[in-house]
């Protein structure tokens, strides 16, 4: 992108500073390396992001492989990934409407047997949208593990551009989560 979008004046080039990915729905999301964009006269920004459906990916593989269990934020972003309305996915975890509202609004803390299953719903729906294997075996899979509420502060989500540009590997099992 080097001119503008609305008054189609040259941009200035943004570099070496971490690009906040709020637009994924998260707000500890940044990502390194990509071409960001500043207009000088009217001060429009944009942002030039490639492979955003790897970038997606490797952010769920963030989410599924936290310790703790899942927040609302995290919650919804694995919904909207799988592609489902709130009310399919508490019909996928067997719970009412109110209390998946109650979870996506952090309102109330997620059950750690739903929170298993979310997570291996995620993963098996990336599984198939992206026709490849992304773990290896149940047992290796640490989101099978017991999690309770976290105490700690949410951590950042740093992601480089060759992070997610070069996903030839099992995201998930062994050497991932």
């Amino acid at each position: 992108m080097n001119t503008c979008i609305h008054c189609k004046e040259a941009c200035q080039v943004i570099k070496g500073k971490p690009y906040h990915y709020t637009e994924c729905g998260l707000d500890n999301v940044y990502i390194h390396g990509v071409n960001q964009y500043r207009c000088p006269k009217c001060g429009e920004t944009a942002v030039e992001i490639p492979k955003v459906k790897d970038l997606h990916l490797l952010i769920g593989k963030d989410i599924v492989c936290k310790d703790g269990l899942l927040e609302g934020q995290e919650i919804r972003y694995l919904r909207k990934e799988i592609r489902l309305r709130s009310g399919e996915m508490a019909e996928l975890l067997s719970v009412d409407a109110a209390t998946y509202s109650r979870w996506e609004n952090s309102k109330k803390p997620i059950g750690e047997a739903e929170d298993k299953l979310l997570r291996l719903i995620y993963i098996l729906n990336a599984e198939n949208e992206t026709g490849r294997l992304l773990h290896k075996g149940i047992r290796a899979l640490n989101v099978l593990k017991r999690y309770a509420p976290s105490k700690k502060k949410k951590e950042k989500i740093e992601l480089t551009v060759a992070d997610w540009m070069m996903l030839n590997k099992p995201l998930f099992g062994e050497s991932g989560c």
